[in-house]
């Protein structure tokens, strides 16, 4: 599948979530109009939308460049560690913007192999916050439904053991919209319910030799742990090798 449709059937499953809320919350008996919706999906995703500001010293800068280091990105879910390279970039320059909106799949696989990037083995299946995905015995993903806790992604898990995995939505550095995992449990979970929780906390640092969604399972060095859960903007600054919190105006 191409990003771009990708990201297309996404917003389409965004699209139909606010029109159910709207008619929950509101006993409308018909979706809203064109004009409404647009209003509506914006403010929603503008208070939604996350966005990390990250930039670097000139002398730090060159040094990161000349020596091959990407600039990295993950994203919490649970108490879990961070364990995917949400996003890594090479083409980063001294001042870097990073967006991300709560627009999830999910996904399973049938392994955790740290160093190795990750390969979705069932569909990846469009779902939000409150919402759950039966994995039928047959190892068919079905569609989202809503069940499960109300700040998680439930996996109704029908098969046998199996990796869940989780992707999200971001808007990249570079200005590219794309969904890629964050997480995948290093475990396989048996059958039954899983919830997985995700929790607007990243990691920041810089690598060599990285790629996108690849599976790590030990501690980066040159890092920064970001909590964005009571804020939508931060600014973080990394000069003479160490990390700074920038006041964001």
């Amino acid at each position: 599948m191409s990003k771009s449709i990708a990201v297309s059937k996404q917003n389409q499953q965004l699209h139909d979530n606010v029109q159910e809320a709207v008619k929950e919350i509101l006993g409308a008996t018909k979706a809203l109009g064109t004009v409404e919706y647009a209003k509506l999906l914006t403010s929603t995703l503008a208070a939604a939308t996350k966005t990390v500001t990250i930039s670097i010293a000139d002398k730090d800068f060159i040094t990161l460049k000349n020596s091959g280091y990407k600039l990295c990105f993950a994203k919490k879910v649970g108490n879990n560690d961070f364990n995917v390279v949400w996003q890594s970039y090479d083409d980063y320059l001294s001042t870097n913007t990073f967006t991300w909106t709560p627009q999830y799949q999910l996904f399973g696989t049938n392994s955790f192999l740290a160093g190795v990037q990750v390969r979705a083995q069932t569909k990846a299946v469009n779902v939000g916050l409150g919402q759950q995905v039966v994995l039928g015995s047959t190892g068919l993903m079905g569609k989202a439904t809503t069940g499960g806790p109300a700040t998680a992604i439930t996996l109704v898990n029908e098969y046998r053991p199996i990796h869940p995995g989780v992707s999200q939505l971001s808007t990249g550095i570079n200005n590219e919209q794309i969904s890629t995992p964050i997480y995948v449990a290093t475990a396989p979970v048996v059958t039954g319910n899983i919830s997985l929780t995700p929790v607007e906390t990243i990691l920041v640092w810089f690598e060599q030799r990285v790629e996108t969604s690849t599976m790590f399972s030990d501690s980066r060095s040159m890092s920064i742990e970001i909590d964005m859960t009571e804020e939508n903007d931060a600014s973080r600054n990394y000069a003479n090798g160490a990390w700074t919190t920038v006041k964001v105006e």
